[in-house]
């Protein structure tokens, strides 16, 4: 294969084979136009010759432009300029014939590797001295026409380099804005898909914060109104207890839920640290017969928020599921902040346990909150020793 590429390259079209035959026709007309004496057969020769040249020259070199076959372009160059030094030998110079060798100076740039095409440059060059000294048999009808078609060579070559270059670059910024194009596409779909996940994700953490706030707190409150009327005619002060509880419990969800909207506006940080606020959260469990117990590790750090409502939001959840599931006497949360890098937040019951798992929205929940934050989420799953779960989350 030829070591051109073919982004390189000047596709052959009309307006390339009409440039080519006008030099060639040109030359011809000059040459008859000038010749005082020739021989019919000499006519017919050159008529013949030059059908013969122009057609390979249209033809076969649109043929090895579209190969890329090294050899084949060298035999075409080889049969080219023997044909084209024939014709100059049998025109005798007359209305300089000579130039109908020149096309193939524009022709070997195209087709041609570097090194090769200046080899045929160099041949294209020693064909017109070869033909004129042939006819007119001395070196100073040579010296006389030698500076003008060599004139005549280096611009058809410069003229061909710079149109190739003009090519490659029109092909290149053809390339470029292409690819231009293309990222421009991806970067819409890429944005696209971005507002879609930004979408879902805000969608799923709005999910999260109605579940583990205000659902914590209406079942709380379902379960305390629940008590109040089973109690209301055998216990009627017991069943007040726990309606004074259920008020209790909705003057708490109205401030969480104005602190949830908060922290979907801004997500400010907690003022109260987490193991001063925790027990607050599990007194709720004493109204449901749970002794709840917390034990913290370690001396307490400030967290982001998004850390410390991950954790906030667990121990919610430990509680309802506690409260609604487990049938616990004793709920154990410990706080641990001995690592430097970690904080692990253990919640334990020794309720009934359960025999096959099934995560419902509030542990899918948490366990998403936990991923967000680069932590570690683990069920404590025992039949016979209740239900807990590990969180460890970045400090």
């Amino acid at each position: 294969m030829m070591n051109k590429s073919s982004d390189s390259q000047i596709r052959t079209s009309s307006d390339a084979d009409l440039a080519f035959a006008v030099v060639v026709l040109a030359s011809f007309f000059a040459t008859f136009s000038s010749m005082k004496a020739a021989t019919p057969l000499e006519i017919i020769l050159m008529i013949v010759l030059g059908t013969t040249y122009l057609t390979i020259g249209i033809y076969g070199f649109a043929f090895c432009a579209k190969s890329q076959n090294l050899l084949l372009s060298i035999g075409y160059f080889i049969v080219q300029i023997l044909l084209g030094a024939w014709i100059v030998y049998l025109g005798r110079g007359a209305g300089f014939n000579a130039m109908v060798l020149l096309p193939l100076a524009g022709h070997a740039v195209i087709l041609l590797p570097q090194r090769i095409s200046y080899f045929a440059q160099f041949s294209i060059l020693l064909a017109y001295v070869g033909a004129v000294y042939a006819f007119a048999d001395n070196l100073q009808a040579v010296w006389e026409g030698l500076p003008i078609f060599f004139a005549g060579l280096v611009f058809i070559v410069v003229f061909t380099q710079m149109a190739l270059n003009e090519e490659a670059s029109r092909r290149e910024v053809e390339r470029l804005v292409g690819e231009l194009t293309q990222a421009n596409q991806q970067l819409r779909d890429y944005a696209a898909q971005i507002e879609d996940l930004a979408i879902i994700k805000e969608r799923n953490r709005l999910a999260r914060e109605i579940h583990d706030g205000l659902g914590h707190y209406l079942t709380s409150i379902h379960m305390q109104i629940k008590a109040a009327n089973a109690l209301m005619i055998n216990d009627p002060q017991k069943s007040a207890e726990h309606l004074q509880k259920a008020i209790s419990l909705t003057q708490e969800a109205l401030s969480d839920v104005r602190q949830s909207v908060g922290t979907l506006r801004s997500q400010p940080y907690q003022d109260i640290p987490l193991e001063k606020i925790i027990p607050q959260l599990l007194e709720s469990a004493k109204s449901f017969g749970i002794e709840p117990e917390l034990q913290v590790i370690g001396v307490g750090r400030e967290l982001n928020a998004t850390t410390y409502w991950t954790l906030y939001r667990a121990v919610q959840e430990g509680i309802s599921n506690a409260c609604k599931h487990s049938k616990a006497r004793n709920l154990s949360v410990c706080l641990d902040y001995s690592s430097p890098e970690w904080v692990v937040l253990t919640l334990q019951d020794d309720g009934v346990g359960v025999d096959e798992l099934k995560e419902g929205f509030g542990l899918m929940g948490l366990r998403e909150r936990v991923q967000i934050v680069g932590g570690y989420f683990q069920l404590l799953e025992n039949p016979s020793k209740g239900f807990g779960f590990r969180i460890k989350v970045p400090a």
